[in-house]
């Protein structure tokens, strides 16, 4: 999806929900500069700026991009077919589509090296568990749990509502597959 077509179907969410610029920006926590920016399609929102503002409108990531059809029956999604989102370090591929029959969201993730200064904190409302298919390693870090360190082939499970990030601190980019349960991303 490209910038412009972002902002303004923020924008159009936004205003048949009957909320104002200034009450998204303060419940989404981020300036009204910022979101007018965003709305106008002239900046495109990090994925953490896109959730906070999805979070605060109700709405998921996987509905704000879904192309499927309702009823649509196909066991298999061509990659064609999928959505993808990125900010300068991550790129998403939305590898499901939100179905009701389909009972959890599957999401190709490629994060760039990076230091811990541009990795924002995240924290969902699902249960999220993942593997490193390639690349890194990665620093998990779980707010008052600890930080683990991710290797190609290890897995990983974070709680719903916990604080967490994961920083690519190898010298590639970082290939992985998280699974979240219920599909709400």
């Amino acid at each position: 999806m490209e910038t412009k077509d972002i902002g303004k179907k923020i924008k159009t969410l936004r205003t048949r929900a009957g909320i104002g610029l200034r009450g998204l920006s303060r419940i989404a926590g981020i300036s009204p500069a910022s979101l007018i920016t965003i709305e106008k399609g002239e900046t495109s929102p990090t994925l953490a700026t896109l959730q906070k503002i999805l979070k605060a409108l109700g709405v998921s990531f996987a509905d704000f991009f879904s192309t499927v059809a309702p009823g649509h029956q196909m066991p298999v999604y061509p990659l064609k077919n999928m959505e993808s989102i990125e900010d300068e370090y991550r790129q998403y591929t939305f590898m499901l589509p939100k179905q009701i029959d389909i009972r959890f969201g599957m999401v190709y993730e490629t994060i760039a090296p990076s230091g811990e200064e541009e990795v924002e904190w995240e924290s969902h409302n699902f249960d999220l568990g993942g593997v490193v298919i390639s690349g890194g390693p990665a620093k998990l870090e779980i707010e008052e749990q600890g930080s683990w360190t991710v290797k190609k082939g290890d897995a990983y499970y974070v709680k719903a509502f916990s604080k967490h990030r994961l920083i690519n601190t190898g010298k590639r980019p970082l290939k992985q597959i998280t699974v979240i349960e219920p599909p709400v991303y």
